[in-house]
């Protein structure tokens, strides 16, 4: 099994300068084979693949004009072609856009396959020797690649890649259903007791200090050092207020996993809220990241995580009678059912109604049809998993 750590670097000036050179030429083998691979796509109606740029790249160090590339690690560099490929690849098979130019002005990063280790005080990597990082947990496994990358605000990360043995566990805990929402960003049923949490919105929170200093950008003159400057206090507002959201989600679903074996969660599609007049809080609670967290946590620990179609009419859905309310609008956080006249709180009830779903799928082991529809139900909020199990849309036939 693969597992991923992120650790801070902390180079010192002379390991800066040679990771910037790093930067620098795996940027241009980018940027030079991407326009090469163009223009023979256009000349012939062929491009490159990776073993044509590997020989030409050879070559191209000898020119005299390219010299320079032999500061940089060659792992690095014949990685970057096949990260190019990779790219060519993913387009031509319809899973990304084209690939585009690397600039300088943007985040930097590079990928070591090879000739990295961890060290006592740090990470070592190739022609830059040891290089100080804070590493918070002990490391087992091989590492089989380490990603150096510097963000906006000029701190250096590495995203070490490592293979571990793949233990099986069998994780016993509780089936909880989970919805998700604006007023309480997860409303939590686990069969017996259901309790709320609110979020933090950290881009209203920071919102202020965001809004000053990109004003205080938009006076400074176009090329000048000062406005330089500005770009990366502006950078630092964003980092800021990325790193409290994912702190924040990250001890949720800490909780959620460490209490629960199964979790059922609604599919989201959170691109087509993100079109709608709720798009800034809903991109700001970040729906599509909590899920993929709980996704990851919870196949490390041997648990299942359970996604209902977005289909399933889990908030007009009334839990008692089944009897299903077309009329309930967003406006409603309580309503009453008209058939059994049981009080309902919104979020709650579409919490035990996901439950009781995720349970007849996993009874089922089927993607089986609901009985219910939901015509003009409103769009919901999350990406595929990993680890999921989903019920059919439910107009579409078996």
């Amino acid at each position: 099994m693969l597992t991923a750590l992120k650790v801070r670097l902390y180079p010192n000036k002379k390991q800066q300068i040679a990771l910037a050179k790093n930067f620098g030429c795996c940027r241009f083998v980018w940027n030079f084979y991407l326009n090469k691979t163009n223009t023979q796509y256009q000349e012939i109606g062929k491009g490159l693949n990776y073993c044509d740029m590997a020989k030409d790249l050879t070559q191209l160090k000898k020119h005299e004009n390219f010299l320079w590339l032999k500061e940089a690690s060659s792992s690095a560099l014949q990685q970057s072609l096949k990260n190019l490929e990779t790219a060519f690849k993913n387009f031509f098979e319809h899973r990304a856009g084209f690939p585009k130019f690397k600039s300088k002005h943007k985040k930097q990063s590079l990928r070591y396959p090879a000739g990295c280790s961890i060290k006592k005080h740090g990470v070592q990597l190739p022609k830059l020797g040891v290089v100080k990082a804070v590493i918070s947990k002990e490391l087992m496994g091989e590492i089989k690649s380490v990603t150096v990358s510097k963000d906006s605000t000029d701190k250096y990360f590495a995203a070490i890649l490592l293979e571990v043995e793949d233990v099986p566990t069998i994780k016993e805990g509780k089936i909880s259903g989970i919805d998700l929402g604006l007023n309480s960003l997860v409303t939590v049923f686990d069969g017996e007791t259901t309790y709320k949490v609110d979020p933090i919105k950290p881009t209203r929170k920071y919102a202020k200090r965001l809004r000053r200093r990109q004003q205080s950008l938009f006076r400074k003159k176009l090329g000048s050092n000062n406005r330089k400057k500005q770009v990366k206090r502006v950078a630092k507002v964003h980092h800021k207020i990325a790193n409290t959201r994912q702190d924040f989600l990250h001890k949720i679903s800490r909780k959620l996993v460490d209490e629960n074996q199964v979790i059922v969660v609604e599919d989201i599609c959170v691109k087509g809220v993100a079109r709608t007049k709720l798009a800034k809080s809903v991109l700001d609670a970040g729906f599509g990241m909590l899920v993929n967290f709980l996704a990851s946590k919870l196949k490390r620990v041997g648990g299942i995580l359970v996604e209902v179609d977005r289909l399933f009419p889990s908030t007009k859905l009334c839990n008692c009678c089944k009897f299903k309310n077309d009329s309930l609008t967003l406006n409603d956080r309580e309503w009453v059912c008209p058939k059994c006249e049981t009080h309902h709180d919104r979020d709650e009830n579409a919490a035990r109604n996901l439950r009781e779903e995720g349970i007849r799928i996993l009874s089922t082991n089927t993607d089986g049809q609901s009985e219910f529809q939901a015509c003009g139900e409103d769009v919901s909020l999350v990406s595929n998993s990993a680890k999921k199990l989903s019920s059919m849309k439910q107009e579409s036939p078996r």
